[in-house]
């Protein structure tokens, strides 16, 4: 290369594209690697930050095409709801009355978990989302959609639901009690799944469970069953007109109505984390990406400047320098940005996941034209930013004898003592120091990167483990209980449900509940009473303990924050009184407590515990007149029994009768929706722990390509000196896995340590138990990986480097 620059002449551009063409010649084995790790870290980003915005906008965009803003419901038809002036569209449905189904599920379908509608074949598409299987038959009245909500039970595609309805003779005393349906009971077979507005679960309860059928359900029941009328509506000016469409139709003989429009927002607001964790990861993924790009850049630059005293010498300007290594940086983002679009185009189909997966209507390739033009821009910017500096840096150097002493390391020193072979003292000494002057290698980088990839996988290994133990253990997020029952009166007074319950040996324990709405410390908190019938009190303790006494409360974490309050103090609870107005009292603060997503208390880490004395007490005061004030507070009040099955065939058994028997008040606990959209839908720690480690190994490979081309010389007159091939190829995988060694020696604790704090910081935010778990058998496949990756990662750069003849690498540059 330098024999022709002396015969370039003067024309500076012809000099650098010369000197350009000569570079890629020699060197495009590392450009090659250095635009993959800018593909990879751009494809990565660019699809995170994609896959954030898809899943935004996925839950308004299924609102804006299936969903409504109200819903009215009546026992006859109410035609003319559709000329209301604040309605703009409505889509008719009937609904059979029908007793909770049977099937070979996991386990039973309660009766206020379930709806059945029977829909025009046309209309259903304006208000279903199908996710799997087909539309049903408009002439086969057997054929339905289920919800997708119903596959947690063992429904799906080709599932048969035996669905019993209600005879219209029933009509009178429909919805009185538990009564035997005397109408037809007809196989239904779910050919499709479906998703709906009022299925998507959020913050302010249980979410549907439909099933949808076609005209020719309604038809083949036709005066067999009773039917009400629901209508599905849109109105002019959204939540503004709702107080108006409320009257309106209940002037026209509707039963009742609900807003659709705040569980629409709560559903929105629970699936906005997980948008969030897709950003969080792009940001992360950018920022680790440019520090690897930064360092293996600045590595790049200071191989190519060991030309840089000749050229001097021969003539070439700095500025000539510099534009060379410009118009490499220029190539090689080119090429890396290229392959990151491809790269976050072929990724798309991934995501987006969970209920926002299942909102979005196109779930193949998508290409996001905003995010890839202004990405890929910034991504260019950035590069030749870092390039600049790193060629500025480089071509400080004004001679090529301009060294610095090498350091010698201790390990090395004690492997020679201790006989170890050539080859793997060559080997480590590569790993473990820089070298100087022309064989000179940074390998910190590299080092960094393999303590980073092993310290994030192990990280989050934990993390993961703790996230999966907390999703499936319902205790940990306040659910030690197996389900719950509705009642019709109060916990506190003795009923035969109750005798019924306490005689079943299955049972392990049974907890009475209410709730209502009080003040605490001025903030408005929804509260429970409960006290245990047998066992201890179902509800989960984070800390502290729960009430035992009637002056005693317990927290959510966030409320707790709210009202700032702690475990030990005391805290001014004001109720409303029955007789109108409202009493204060103190309660002390003796334990923070876990609230189950169902109970209507707001959610994790939102919510009281009081005992049933003590409720009352905040009610009520003291005296004669307490019971009497109890009596009215309670009066037409509802509450629940929380039941805990045993694990043995006692257990199964009641739990078995009990599904059977309560069919119509059984409800059963769900996840709550922040822990599915975070944890179950999409693991973002282990995905970000996953880039961290695609990063390591390309910036590996990267410093293994360098250190072979950078010490050809040392190998050289290694093969002179009666080296074989077969040690060259050894000293390179030794090189290798003592990389690996190090970043497991180093990455291991460190990762378990920086997972278990990170993992018991996130669940204290979240107001659950902070158990965090290390699965060991995760830990000694993350090292064995490790070194697999290694090993497989050394053996292309050993093979380069054992196949050199020792006269071309010991030949005149």
């Amino acid at each position: 290369m330098l024999d022709r620059v002396k015969n370039v002449g003067a024309e500076p551009l012809a000099v650098v594209r010369m000197l350009f063409r000569a570079e890629a010649r020699q060197r495009w084995r590392s450009w090659l690697l250095l635009g993959v790790l800018v593909a990879i870290t751009t494809g990565l980003v660019l699809a995170g930050v994609s896959a954030g915005r898809r899943t935004a906008a996925a839950f308004p965009r299924f609102i804006a095409t299936h969903g409504y803003d109200a819903v009215a419901y009546g026992s006859k038809p109410l035609p003319k709801i559709a000329r209301l002036h604040e309605v703009t569209s409505v889509t008719a449905l009937s609904a059979p009355a029908t007793a909770p189904p049977s099937c070979a599920c996991t386990h039973a379908i309660g009766q206020e978990e379930f709806n059945l509608y029977v829909a025009p074949s046309k209309s259903l598409s304006h208000f279903v989302n199908l996710v799997a299987g087909r539309m049903p038959d408009p002439s086969d009245p057997h054929q339905i959609l289920a919800s997708f909500d119903l596959q947690d039970y063992g429904v799906h595609v080709g599932s048969v639901l035996r669905v019993p309805f209600y005879a219209p003779s029933q009509r009178a005393v429909y919805g009185s009690g538990h009564i035997t349906p005397r109408g037809p009971t007809l196989e239904l077979h779910v050919v499709g799944i479906e998703a709906s507005e009022g299925e998507f679960p959020g913050d302010n309860g249980s979410p549907e469970k439909d099933l949808y059928a076609t005209a020719a359900l309604g038809r083949a029941l036709s005066g067999k069953s009773i039917h009400f009328s629901i209508y599905y509506v849109r109105l002019v000016h959204g939540a503004d007109d709702l107080p108006r469409f409320e009257s309106d139709a209940q002037a026209l003989g509707a039963l009742g109505s609900a807003d659709q429009i705040t569980p629409a927002s709560s559903v929105t607001s629970s699936i906005h984390p997980q948008a969030v964790g897709w950003w969080i990861l792009a940001a992360l993924s950018a920022l680790v990406g440019l520090v690897v790009l930064a360092q293996a850049l600045a590595r790049q630059s200071l191989v190519e400047s060991e030309t840089h005293g000749v050229l001097r010498a021969l003539g070439l300007a700095r500025r000539q320098m510099i534009l060379t290594g410009a118009a490499r940086t220029l190539t090689i983002g080119i090429v890396g940005v290229l392959g990151g679009l491809a790269l976050s185009f072929l990724l798309s189909p991934l995501t987006p996941v969970g209920e926002a997966r299942l909102a979005e209507s196109s779930r193949g390739f998508t290409f996001d034209p905003l995010v890839a033009t202004v990405g890929g821009l910034a991504a260019l910017v950035f590069l030749l930013g870092i390039g600049l500096l790193s060629d500025l840096r480089a071509t400080r150097t004004e001679s090529p004898e301009k060294t610095r002493v090498a350091g010698t390391s201790r390990l090395v020193g004690l492997l020679a003592g201790a006989g170890s072979p050539p080859s793997m003292l060559i080997g480590v000494r590569r790993a473990l120091e820089r070298g100087a002057g022309r064989n000179a290698v940074p390998v910190g980088s590299a080092m960094l990167g393999s303590i980073l990839a092993v310290t994030a996988l192990c990280a989050t290994s934990v993390f993961g483990a703790s996230l999966t133990h907390l999703t499936t253990t319902p205790t940990l997020y306040g659910q030690p209980f197996d389900v719950w029952l509705n009642l019709n009166g109060p916990p506190n007074v003795p009923t035969p449900m109750l005798a019924h319950l306490e005689r079943m040996r299955g049972i392990t324990g049974i907890t009475g509940g209410i709730g209502d709405d009080v003040k605490i410390n001025g903030k408005t908190v929804d509260a429970l009473a409960g006290g245990p019938v047998r066992g201890s009190l179902l509800l989960t303790t984070v800390n502290g303990r729960s009430p035992h006494s009637d002056h005693e409360i317990a927290l959510g974490a966030t409320t707790m924050r709210a009202v700032h309050a702690h475990v030990g103090s005391t805290v001014a609870v004001s109720a409303p009184r029955p007789g109108g107005g409202s009493r204060t009292s103190s309660y002390r603060v003796v334990g923070t407590t876990v609230f189950p997503p169902d109970f209507g208390a707001g959610g994790l880490g939102t919510g009281a515990i009081f005992t049933l004395g003590g409720f009352l007490d905040a009610q009520c005061p003291p005296g004669r007149s307490q019971s009497a004030c109890g009596r009215q507070a309670y009066e037409g009040g509802g509450g629940s029994y929380l039941l805990r099955f045993g694990r043995g065939p006692d257990g199964r058994a009641a739990a078995t009768r009990v599904a059977k028997e309560y069919a119509a008040s059984i409800s059963y606990p769900v996840t709550p929706a922040n822990l599915v959209n975070f944890g179950e839908a999409v693991n973002f720690p282990l995905i970000f722990g996953l880039v961290l480690v695609v990063l390591g190994i390309t910036t590996l490979v990267h410093v293994l390509v360098v250190s072979v081309a950078r010490r050809r010389r040392e190998a050289g007159l290694l093969r002179a000196l009666g080296f074989v091939r077969r040690q060259i190829a050894y000293s390179v995988w030794w090189q290798t896995t003592t990389i690996a060694f190090v970043g497991l020696v180093v990455g291991v604790p460190v990762g378990i340590v920086i997972g278990r704090a990170i993992w018991q910081e996130f669940a204290r935010s979240l107001g659950v138990l902070p158990d965090s778990v290390v699965v060991p058998w995760v830990i000694v496949a993350i090292a064995a990986g490790t070194f697999v990756v290694a090993s497989a990662l050394a053996i292309g750069p050993a093979v380069v480097a054992a196949r050199s003849r020792p006269a071309s690498l010991l030949r005149s540059e």
